[in-house]
């Protein structure tokens, strides 16, 4: 019994560890693709704002 729980323990947090692993690579990626819409939006109005008008 004692051996079960162990081995129980053992898969669970394998797991648990495998699935906090893809969050946090599922996490640094939206962060990333943030950081590049928020560049490019501040391009984009930097040079609408500069832009002269004819």
């Amino acid at each position: 019994l004692i051996a079960l729980l162990y081995s129980g323990g053992l898969f669970w947090g394998t797991f648990g560890g495998l699935l906090q692993l893809g969050w946090a690579i599922f996490h640094i990626l939206i962060v990333v693709l943030q950081a590049f819409i928020f560049m490019t939006l501040t391009i984009v109005y930097l040079e609408m704002a500069h832009q002269e008008h004819h």
